[in-house]
């Protein structure tokens, strides 16, 4: 009984997080919708909204955010170098598309309902930092990687950073939302977690396999790279506790989805995103155990 607790543990966090991408991947073959549309609902209402409810609600200290940022940075660039050599090493230098998809992980769909269902809102909150500072690169880096020119301005178009400005100084300050103000952003909030997961399982529909061995390979060090460096960087750090935990897990997701968006012309870039999500399946569980 001593042993199956765990496994009965970590079984009811990754099935309601897997069924519902399964959902979303079912859904897409029945129906067609505009994802995009879902997409602005995310990045403009819920996400932001959620980002606020869960900072306001954490006790946090300006330490705790760097060590969390830094960390997502070093765990970016880290995978950056391993992809670099890896590309050395089978001598394809040309595939500039590789990068994408290892370096940047699916730090929101997938990490958001893990780190809230494992570890409460106290995970969620450090899971969104994390997040944060991770799509503040993808603009400042992961753009110019895809298009050979930056986009970090795109970032201030979006709702997220005034969010997260506006999340911390509340947590910083102890500024307590007036209720029904707190109630609104919650609610709306909330919704961020399922249209996240059911848009995963749609996009995913769409996704086709190529170059099955280099895929593959992606996805290794995408998932056990990204553990791996989280798990230094943490040690380097000095971080423990719950902290280290959502750095690791956050760390160890499979490639995000908007790598897709941001890279459309490299098919390899979806090939990865596909099969590391499939590959975490099983990666997933084996981590959670480990932490749970």
């Amino acid at each position: 009984m001593i042993e199956i607790m765990p496994i009965l543990k970590v079984s009811s966090i990754v099935l309601p997080v897997f069924s519902i991408i399964g959902i979303g991947f079912v859904f897409a073959r029945f129906k067609k919708i505009s994802l995009e549309s879902v997409i602005e609902i995310l990045l403009y209402l819920t996400i932001p909204f959620l980002v606020i409810s869960s900072l306001t609600k954490k006790t946090s200290a300006i330490g705790e955010l760097t060590t969390v940022s830094l960390a997502a940075c070093g765990v970016v660039l880290g995978t950056g170098i391993m992809s670099f050599l890896y590309l050395r090493i089978i001598n394809r230098k040309e595939l500039r598309g590789f990068y994408l998809p290892i370096m940047f992980m699916n730090s929101g769909n997938m990490a958001f309902p893990l780190a809230l269902l494992a570890f409460g809102e106290e995970g969620l909150a450090i899971a969104i930092i994390y997040y944060v500072a991770i799509s503040i690169l993808v603009y400042l880096l992961g753009i110019y990687i895809a298009k050979g020119q930056g986009g970090f301005s795109e970032i201030f178009k979006l709702p997220l950073i005034y969010a997260s400005i506006t999340g911390i100084t509340l947590n910083l300050t102890d500024t307590v939302l007036p209720t029904p103000v707190l109630s609104t952003v919650e609610i709306l909030g909330n919704a961020t977690i399922p249209l996240m997961l059911v848009s995963l399982g749609y996009r995913l529909h769409s996704i086709h396999l190529t170059s099955l061995g280099i895929s593959i390979a992606g996805a290794l060090i995408r998932i056990g790279g990204g553990a791996l460096i989280a798990y230094w960087l943490t040690v380097i750090f000095d971080t423990d506790g719950l902290n280290q935990k959502i750095i690791i897990l956050s760390s160890s997701m499979p490639s995000a989805v908007i790598n897709f968006i941001v890279s459309y012309k490299y098919e390899l870039v979806t090939s990865i995103i596909s099969i590391s999500t499939v590959l975490s399946l099983i990666t997933t569980p084996i981590i959670l155990a480990m932490m749970i």
